[in-house]
């Protein structure tokens, strides 16, 4: 008689997802293996046939009811123009839109939706998610999957807000992932690519890490602090970055289409969903990765069942147009640029510059970068386009610090709180409070250190219990030197409202009418960690608001 199968419920699992803009992934590692190896998801539904690591971030929902959708690859290209596109960049409304794209009402936007932009990406990671672990299922039992300890590693841009952090987090939690953790994409891309690349790393090595995806570009620089037994980072200068993605180029190739054929025609052309579909699409897979800057290259767009007048002096004929180089720069210039003026804004003391991400693939923006710095390596890894896996497998390295690490961070800016203090009439001027910084930009911030913001409070002594709930509005600043009052801050605004509730702890813990307590924060890789803390210990309980 055959032993029954015994499994050890300490074996761990670590899922990696990336939620991108126009494509998204998951991959996953048994972290208890001696050598653990990633694994992608290669199959996805709607897609049979063809194996991706990645899966296109569209949801489509039933009009007649909110609770049924299809996703991903199962959408076909007639029902792509009413899918939800990009909801990803709706997480961070805050982000400024470069000038030389049409403004949109992101509001407006947001109120089209079927759903707040929070439930729409839950039920997009919710399926994924879903999908993955029957997936997981052809790897190992699924008696054996259920009883393992899953940890989730969801990577987000390093310049997206906090609040929009949280929604991410947020959105993962109600598809239920937890415990889940957040890790910054160019951090990913940065443990994976510097551990894999068959190159000599020395300590001081300083490298740009250029993180170029599909809405936002994110630039990190790391310096290489130790390489054995295992490779340490350190960031160097806090990310910077903005929405200079390739959807932006996609947004100027319709912008481009709309000002070649004119109004009129432009309007019969939306109507012909599959011309405009096919349009793009040779966009996206032919000119897109192929261009490098070349004014005499030439590439056909072709507008199958439609009739566009010819207008040979611009390309048109028959139907198709032939997009020079000329055409192709105009489209591309401003969102480089805006690239390049990123790059340059990081140190200028570096080995190397390494371009990742699906549009980091782009050889015209490797030439770009080249011609901006002739006398720095310029590194653009085989797999850049396969941003999702190479994204996946460094966020699962990061849940293996054995192997590769970040050890400590560059804030990007000041946060503190506002309070009382000793008035000093010649610097309180008509000022009652004044800031208190506990954090500073471009401090150096060890991984996992705690910095405690110490409060206290006066009450009655026959107090209620309600006396005992505390809200704390935290301050963030990105001025260059923080100022003393909020008033004089030109970059301060609120960046989140701590309630703490200490109706739980024990009375003998407040002396007479004082109650002492320390919001603890603790640093993460792409996000801030909050507690609460009575005398040294962990006590009570605490929400933040965005």
């Amino acid at each position: 008689m055959n032993e029954p199968l015994t499994y050890d419920a300490q074996e761990k699992v670590i899922i990696a997802l990336d939620f991108g803009t126009t494509f998204s992934g998951i991959a996953f590692c048994f972290a208890d293996q001696a050598e653990p190896s990633v694994t992608s998801i290669q199959n996805w539904p709607g897609a049979e046939g063809r194996s991706a690591p990645k899966v296109p971030t569209l949801i489509n929902y039933d009009p007649s009811d909110k609770n049924t959708f299809t996703w991903g690859a199962s959408i076909g290209w007639m029902n792509q123009s009413e899918s939800v596109v990009g909801v990803k960049l709706l997480l961070d409304p805050s982000q400024q839109m470069p000038h030389y794209l049409k403004i949109t009402n992101v509001k407006r936007d947001i109120k089209k939706l079927p759903k707040p932009p929070v439930h729409i990406a839950c039920d997009y990671i919710g399926a994924m998610y879903k999908h993955a672990l029957s997936e997981m299922t052809k790897a190992v039992t699924a008696d054996y999957l259920a009883i393992c300890q899953k940890q989730f590693v969801l990577s987000v841009p390093a310049v997206w807000s906090d609040a929009a952090k949280n929604a991410t987090l947020m959105a993962a939690k109600m598809a239920g992932l937890h415990p889940v953790s957040l890790i910054k994409e160019p951090e990913a891309a940065a443990l994976y690519t510097l551990q894999s690349l068959n190159f000599s790393l020395k300590e001081g090595n300083v490298f740009v890490l250029c993180d170029a995806g599909g809405g936002t570009v994110d630039l990190i620089s790391y310096q290489v602090e130790a390489v054995l037994p295992r490779l340490q980072l350190k960031e160097l200068v806090s990310g910077k970055g903005g929405m200079a993605g390739s959807i932006g180029l996609n947004k100027r190739f319709r912008e481009a289409v709309e000002n070649l054929v004119g109004p009129d025609q432009w309007h019969e052309l939306q109507k012909q969903k599959k011309a405009l579909f096919q349009a793009e699409k040779q966009f996206e897979t032919e000119v897109k990765a192929a261009f490098r800057g070349g004014e005499s290259e030439e590439y056909l767009i072709n507008f199958p069942m439609v009739k566009i007048d010819d207008d040979a002096e611009n390309g048109l004929s028959c139907n198709c147009w032939t997009m020079t180089g000329r055409d192709v720069k105009d489209i591309f210039s401003p969102i480089i640029d805006d690239i390049l003026k990123f790059i340059n804004e990081q140190v200028l003391e570096i080995r190397g510059i390494m371009l990742v991400g699906g549009f980091g693939g782009s050889q015209y923006l490797k030439t770009r970068v080249e011609k901006e710095h002739p006398n720095i390596q310029i590194l653009q890894p085989a797999e850049a386009w396969a941003a999702i896996v190479r994204d996946l497998r460094g966020a699962a390295l990061s849940k293996m610090p054995r192997k590769a690490e970040v050890v400590s961070v560059c804030s990007d800016r000041h946060l503190g709180v506002e309070a009382m203090c000793p008035f000093d009439p010649m610097l309180d001027k008509d000022q009652p409070t004044s800031m208190t910084w506990y954090i500073y930009k471009d401090e150096d911030l060890r991984r996992d250190q705690t910095i405690k913001f110490p409060f206290f409070r006066t009450i009655e002594q026959a107090y209620n219990p309600q006396d005992l709930i505390f809200c704390d509005t935290l301050w963030e600043c990105g001025d260059r030197v923080a100022p003393d009052h909020r008033c004089k801050g030109e970059k301060i605004k609120s960046n989140c409202v701590v309630t703490s509730d200490l109706r739980e702890i024990d009375a003998s813990n407040f002396t007479r009418k004082m109650v002492h307590y320390d919001l603890v924060i603790s640093v993460a890789s792409a996000n801030l960690n909050f507690s609460l803390e009575v005398k040294g210990k962990a006590m009570g309980s605490m929400q933040v608001q965005y």
